[in-house]
């Protein structure tokens, strides 16, 4: 009977030390003012990162691109970790020629979020730009889209460009292997087809080009739906691939993609030869500095 009561009044004890403790921990935080503070600051900053964002959002979508660089900069001063804030930091990089900045700037937003698949894909079109020298690197920007496939899947972007590597390393099988996929999951896919087309062309099979290229320039220029009623996958312009000019950083095949869009539909036979050949010439010029 001793014992038990021995060992309920150590139990009490105990319980009071470390109601006393406690008391002792709360009475070391800061009054409830300073949070209060604390809270009023943080929503200024957060207040103030969305007013440069915004900004930069509105300069970076009217062309103004060294203002949306300032404008992201300092956004980014209150809130260094905004992915959104950095993916277009870099493009806007990209589009005012300061690819080393771009590339730094992505290499950033993957070291906060290692499986942002844009910015994976986005360093790989740097390293595949074959114009600007300081960054051209194959090797690199076959790792990046590698990177961005196994993060998602689902996209054919990644597939691809992973094309476009195997074309500029003049392994058309695998060329072919990698647009063929693109094909299979977006039968719309204007470059699958035109460089598939390439492909067969360059393999000697003239037949085959000349249905995949007819195949492109088909999805280029899409039939128009029956009394003007779009259906699902119709875009209002007509088109199913952009041609946007607004944008100075082209990629590879671009270029050969508006050429296909200013030929004439009915006829392309007599046309694909001289294309083609064009392209050719292009990708040896560009495994020259590989």
């Amino acid at each position: 009977m001793k014992r038990t009561l021995i060992i309920f009044i150590a139990i009490l004890m105990t319980l009071f030390a470390g109601i006393t403790l406690l008391k002792n921990c709360s009475s070391k935080i800061s009054p409830e003012i300073s949070i209060s503070e604390k809270t009023t600051d943080e929503k200024e900053k957060i207040q103030q990162f969305w007013q440069f964002y915004r900004q930069a959002t509105q300069y970076r979508l009217s062309g103004k691109m060294a203002n949306a660089a300032k404008a992201y900069g300092k956004a980014l001063e209150f809130n260094e970790m905004h992915e959104d804030a950095l993916y277009y930091l870099g493009n806007v990089y990209l589009e005012l020629g300061e690819v080393e900045n771009a590339e730094k700037t992505w290499e950033c937003l993957i070291e906060i979020n290692p499986y942002s698949a844009r910015a994976h894909f986005q360093l790989g079109d740097l390293y595949i730009s074959f114009e600007n020298e300081k960054v051209f690197n194959i090797d690199a920007a076959e790792t990046e889209y590698l990177r961005a496939h196994e993060i998602n899947k689902e996209e054919t972007g990644s597939t691809l460009r992973l094309g476009y590597v195997a074309l500029l390393r003049g392994d058309l099988l695998e060329a072919k292997r990698y647009f063929n996929a693109v094909i299979g999951s977006n039968y719309k896919s204007v470059e699958a087809y035109f460089l598939n087309g390439y492909v067969a062309w360059k393999r000697g099979n003239p037949k085959s080009a000349l249905t995949l290229f007819k195949t492109a320039g088909k999805y280029l220029h899409p039939e128009l739906p029956v009394q003007g009623v779009l259906g699902e996958g119709d875009t209002k312009k007509g088109l199913s691939f952009s041609l946007s000019d607004s944008s100075k950083h082209q990629i590879l095949f671009d270029n050969f993609i508006r050429d296909l869009s200013k030929m004439n539909e009915i006829n392309f036979a007599p046309q694909i030869d001289s294309l083609y050949e064009k392209l050719d010439g292009f990708l040896i010029k560009i495994r020259e500095k590989i």
